[in-house]
């Protein structure tokens, strides 16, 4: 008898070593961490976001060349009214529109000259490079505050340009060709003490070929 109870106690210790080093103890907060990142979908918040709210505003985005004028002549004004940021550094970011001539097509970008009766700017369209978080920042719709985490924000911002190559690029970057006219809207990001006007770099969200039959290319959103 006391061979068995002797017996059926190491057993019993043995089970419990072997469920003991089955079990993982992960703290609280990482768990909560864990959920979190399988609850939120970045892609799907990006694919709201672009249809119900960035697209259909594209209109408040304002004109490129009053911005370079304010940014000539009241910078101070310029940004306090027309940029966004997250927070109070020089960073920040302009959602622009304007229309005019494509002057080179180049691998990674379209120099187009906008135009208008008393003035003239420059503007790179990127059709190659699509990263940072202009888009995302310059549409001042999506606040950080309302994220759990930091990467979820940021995870949006890559979803968000993903969606820029997906649904602008490809049909901007095949029927681009200099002498056409070309209507634009985009994220521009600037830095207020560093202002170099010579050419802005733009991130597309729309753009519209006027040459012709009319063919917009934000595409099937």
């Amino acid at each position: 008898m006391k061979r068995k109870w002797i017996k059926n106690s190491i057993i019993g210790v043995l089970l419990l070593v072997a469920l003991g080093s089955s079990i993982s103890i992960k703290k609280l907060d990482e768990v909560r961490a864990s959920a979190s990142e399988e609850e939120f979908d970045a892609v799907a918040y990006a694919e709201d976001f672009w249809e119900k709210e960035l697209i259909p505003d594209l209109e408040e985005a304002v004109e490129v060349n009053h911005l370079t004028h304010l940014l000539r002549n009241r910078p101070k004004e310029a940004f306090e009214q027309h940029s966004e940021a997250l927070g109070i550094g020089n960073i920040r970011f302009f959602m622009i529109q304007g229309k005019g001539e494509i002057r080179q097509v180049g691998e990674d970008d379209l120099t187009v000259l906008v135009e208008t009766d008393t003035s003239s700017q420059v503007v790179k369209i990127e059709t190659e490079y699509i990263f940072g978080n202009a888009v995302r920042d310059a549409s001042g719709k999506v606040d950080l505050t309302k994220f759990e985490q930091t990467m979820d924000f940021n995870n949006v911002s890559a979803a968000i340009n993903q969606l820029v190559r997906e649904k602008v690029l490809p049909s901007l970057k095949a029927n681009a060709e200099v002498g056409k006219e070309i209507a634009f809207v985009g994220a521009v990001e600037m830095n207020r003490e560093q202002v170099d006007l010579s050419e802005i770099a733009l991130i597309p969200v729309n753009a519209t070929f006027l040459e012709g039959k009319d063919q917009t290319v934000y595409a099937d959103r």
